[in-house]
């Protein structure tokens, strides 16, 4: 069904706001921004951002979201078409890395936002949209795995296994290591997570 023109001016207003709380993330940290910052960067009044958002918090869960939203949907987009668990495997790496690459700000914000308590009050919901995407993903490797073709594990343990690696080094190259080469660790890492899932 088509948007209203109230609905889409609507959409308009929270994009505006969410873009405007990326670039004060990016300048000033994310425990450092403040709901007048956001009002005054963005140019919504306190009464329109609270209306939308709720609070300051809600206005941060609702950037994480759709930054995972993004990355996730390139993730789902590389794997989910390959043929082959190796192809899939080593997409999902390099999907990742790329995603990180073409959104350093997303991507710090996210790393940022999932410390400590931030987005507590939003546990469940982040849960739940995670576990939508793990389960996309999971659903996609389980053939390979009943042919013997990957190793069966739990869930947090392909996690770990799968994205631990791309996250550690995404999280050195954002924190100004950019001498490293994304290249280079697309194809050690992917190769090493395959190495580390396939079953011999």
């Amino acid at each position: 069904m088509p948007q209203t023109d109230r609905q889409t001016a609507t959409a308009a207003r929270q994009a505006a706001v969410l873009d405007a709380t990326l670039q004060l993330v990016s300048e000033k940290g994310v425990t450092a921004v403040t709901m007048s910052d956001i009002c005054g960067r963005s140019g919504a009044s306190v009464g329109s951002v609270y209306h939308h958002f709720k609070d300051r918090e809600g206005v941060l869960y609702a950037l994480y979201r759709n930054c995972f939203a993004d990355c996730f949907d390139q993730l789902r987009s590389a794997v989910l078409s390959k043929m082959t668990a190796q192809e899939g495997i080593t997409a999902l790496v390099h999907a990742y890395l790329d995603w990180v690459a073409a959104n350093p700000s997303q991507a710090t914000f996210i790393y940022e936002a999932s410390q400590g308590t931030l987005l507590r009050s939003y546990a469940e919901e982040i849960a739940a949209f995670k576990g939508a995407f793990y389960t996309d993903i999971f659903a996609w490797m389980l053939p390979f795995v009943e042919a013997g073709e990957l190793l069966r594990l739990p869930p947090w343990a392909y996690d770990a296994i799968m994205m631990g690696p791309a996250h550690e080094f995404a999280r050195r190259w954002l924190g100004g290591m950019q001498e490293l080469s994304m290249a280079e660790a697309k194809t050690i890492i992917a190769a090493a997570v395959w190495r580390a899932v396939r079953l011999d």
